[in-house]
Parts: structure tokens; C-alpha cells; sequence
């Protein structure tokens, strides 16, 4: 297969608050889901891998897909940029 398949998207392992950084994977405050990336590039969903020292702009519930909304993100951070542009290349082959 080729293509962007699949993804792995943060899911809150409790009730987060507002301005609660993340702590990534292995950490306390999100799991890594896989997800097809059809679902995750619709959900806007914030990859595991970058759920590292984000803060939180708005709560997000138990169970619940962090979202690229969800978090500020840095616009500095090259791996921001590189997955950004990555799903709207996705996004327009889809």
C-alpha cells in the first residue's frame, strides 16, 4: 500500500483543563490511538507524536481525540510545519 493509511491521534486519558500541557506518549495526559487518516485529517486530530509540551485552549473530555484545535500550537516548530503540510498535500489527493 501507499498513501497516508492510517494515523495515531492523542486521546485524553482524563478530563483535561485548559492550559494543562501535554506530556506525549507515556506520559499522563494522553494515549495514542490508531485511526484511518481519512478520520483523522477530517477530525483534525493532533498526532501522538507531537502531543509533546502543547498547552491546552480549550478543555477536552475523557476519551475524547485532542485536536490541532484544541492545543497552541507553535508555528516555529519545524515538525509542526513538516505534518501540516503533509495533510494538506493528503487532503487535496483525497
Amino acid at each position: 500500500a501507499t498513501g497516508f493509511r492510517g494515523d495515531v491521534v492523542a486521546v485524553a486519558k482524563r478530563d483535561l483543563k485548559v492550559g494543562e500541557m501535554l506530556d506525549g506518549e507515556g506520559g499522563y495526559t494522553v494515549w495514542g490511538k490508531l485511526v484511518p487518516a481519512q478520520r483523522s485529517l477530517g477530525l483534525g486530530g493532533l498526532p501522538i507524536g507531537l502531543a509533546h509540551r502543547m498547552a491546552l485552549r480549550r478543555p477536552v473530555a475523557r476519551g475524547q481525540i485532542v485536536t490541532w484545535e484544541d492545543v497552541a500550537i507553535d508555528q516555529q516548530d519545524s515538525a509542526v510545519a513538516f505534518r501540516r503540510e503533509m495533510e494538506q498535500v493528503f487532503q487535496t489527493l483525497n
